[in-house]
């Protein structure tokens, strides 16, 4: 199939692709074929752009040539995660801390044992022996303490080990700033997996090796649990169910304007909106929880400094500060998913911009790269992403390079802002508009025109 769009040149534009694993999740029983329109529609869920260099604004896509059969009962592979905090009694508390314990303690002797290994020999240990040798270490006086805790949660700890290492070499191969293991530190994000054996009855969890224990089921758990993950988070236990379930293939949503919405995000609010065919403008303001908490913070930093190390006065300020972090990061979870949501169900088409916010992040001033870090952008773009996507609805992010604020979104003459600059004033039309709202009209625009190239309309 070839698309071509004219009078546009196709040397000047190019659309790829985001991320095509989403074809991944349909289910093949009887062959590895998929359906034309539910292949474009995954295509452009996820679509990047870049636009022509005159106008930056109307983008094409290039031609495709693919042989795709035909499927007749596709159906899709959903993953979920349900999290619930539990409600364990001091016992239980006790064998959750040395769970953890033991897996942070295999984690760091096995990434030890790798550096070693390296620095030595210029090899490094395979993640096969070092499971292999967890059964001699349980023989041995000094880690025999290892039997008490579940098999496969040492294995787990082994393997987190060596994800670490492949998204490591993942990263340099492909050129990106590489982050190297490092060493877990006790108290800070513990946790352990098992990846079978778990049971739910009820509000009852059934934890091999450690017995029931209650949790507070604020929802039903849909779909096979493939792996359960226990986590501390400030004083409070929670466990994390990742499950599977195979629902029908959501049907497309037909392309119109009047349910896109184009979203601009920024530091002085949050996100600016602008929905329909007529781009009415919607701002959300800026929560900055970090910024509300961070005297309290500073108390209790300053607090947990003067105490003597590990002492008891020590524990309890650094019980504190987990407390008041912990609380934080609950905030901004629950703003971004009520937000979120409430995007979903409102709009069909919904249209970002591009953003390297790791760059931001450090590239940026010491209290810039504060508030983008508070704000928490990604987060609230990954869960755009996917509840799109459960619904079957069009989530389209341009390119990071697309000049949606130097751009006028009436005659799109292109103009150089300031960062203070909060209005774009247009030297052709005189067009006089907030800057964030102009960007959002650009990013709908940009949207609904990527999708119309792609044949996204059922």
């Amino acid at each position: 199939m070839n698309r071509a769009v004219s009078p546009i040149s196709l040397n000047s534009i190019s659309v790829a692709s985001k991320s095509l694993h989403t074809l991944v999740n349909i289910n093949f029983n009887s062959r590895i074929t998929c359906c034309v329109n539910t292949f474009l529609r995954y295509f452009v869920t996820k679509t990047k752009c870049t636009c022509i260099a005159n106008t930056h604004v109307v983008p094409c896509l290039k031609s495709i040539d693919f042989f795709i059969g035909q499927i007749h009962h596709s159906r899709m592979l959903l993953k979920k995660g349900f999290k619930y905090r539990l409600d364990p009694t001091t016992s239980r508390r006790q064998l959750f801390a040395q769970y953890a314990g033991a897996s942070r303690f295999l984690y760091n002797r096995g990434l030890e044992q790798r550096k070693t290994a390296y620095e030595k020999e210029g090899k490094s240990v395979k993640h096969y022996d070092q499971n292999n040798e967890l059964v001699s270490l349980k023989k041995q006086e000094r880690t025999q303490w290892l039997k008490e805790i579940h098999s496969q949660v040492l294995q787990q700890a082994l393997q987190n080990l060596e994800r670490a290492f492949q998204n490591f070499f993942q990263n340099v191969k492909l050129g990106k700033k590489p982050g190297f293991p490092r060493f877990k530190c006790k108290g800070v994000r513990d946790s352990f997996r098992y990846p079978q054996g778990v049971k739910v009855e009820g509000d009852n969890v059934y934890l091999p090796k450690i017995g029931w224990t209650r949790f507070h089921k604020s929802r039903e758990i849909e779909g096979t649990i493939k792996q359960t993950t226990i986590t501390r988070e400030g004083e409070h236990w929670y466990i994390a169910f990742s499950t599977e379930c195979e629902i029908p293939d959501p049907p497309a949503v037909p392309i119109q304007e009047e349910k896109a919405v184009g979203i601009d995000m920024g530091l002085t609010r949050f996100a600016t909106m602008a929905s329909g065919s007529n781009n009415k403008s919607t701002y959300v303001s800026n929560p900055r929880f970090l910024a509300e908490y961070l005297p309290r913070l500073r108390v209790l930093s300053r607090r947990l400094s003067k105490k003597v190390k590990f002492s008891k006065n020590w524990l309890k300020a650094k019980k504190q500060l987990a407390k008041l972090h912990a609380k934080i990061k609950h905030c901004r979870e629950d703003f971004a998913h009520k937000l979120s949501t409430n995007v979903v169900k409102s709009h069909d088409i919904i249209c970002v911009e591009g953003l390297k916010i790791a760059n931001l992040i450090e590239k940026g001033t010491k209290s810039m790269s504060r508030a983008i870090a508070d704000a928490s952008w990604r987060h609230f773009l990954r869960c755009l992403e996917y509840k799109a996507k459960a619904l079957g609805k069009h989530f389209v992010e341009t390119s990071q390079y697309f000049p949606s604020t130097q751009t006028c979104s009436g005659c799109r003459c292109k103009k150089k802002m300031k960062l203070s600059d909060r209005y774009y004033r247009c030297p052709n039309c005189s067009l006089v508009i907030d800057r964030d709202l102009n960007s959002a009209i650009l990013e709908k625009a940009v949207g609904m025109t990527v999708l119309k190239a792609c044949g996204a309309t059922p």
